[in-house]
């Protein structure tokens, strides 16, 4: 799955990275999935990546892309002017869901 974030704002690289609908439900990394998983593991799991540049999709099998609507900082850091989390309109979330649980997520960034 690669979510484009570009022109939303300074997004970051960052160990923990989730992706919304705009009704704020948690779309990935699935929640029931990751229930229990120490964050660490989960981290370490290369469950997310960032390329800057078109060409770099290459590189992924069965890709399915989406545009983000906007960036916002985690919840947990609101206020911290750190961009680590991607939020996708009704038609992206719905794609997102068709994709499966099981997905990697690639950030195309600025």
């Amino acid at each position: 799955m690669v979510v484009d974030v570009r022109g939303l704002g300074a997004f970051q690289r960052d160990m923990t990275s989730f992706v919304y609908d705009e009704g704020g439900t948690q779309l990935w990394p699935d929640a029931s999935l990751i229930k229990g998983v120490s964050s660490q593991l989960v981290q370490e799991g290369s469950l997310h990546t960032y390329i800057t540049s078109e060409s770099q999709i290459g590189q992924f099998q069965n890709v399915t892309r989406v545009k983000a609507v906007r960036v916002e900082e985690p919840r947990i850091a609101r206020g911290s002017g750190v961009f680590t989390n991607a939020v996708l309109g009704s038609g992206a979330a719905a794609q997102f869901r068709s994709a499966g649980a099981a997905c990697r997520v690639v950030y195309l960034k600025d």
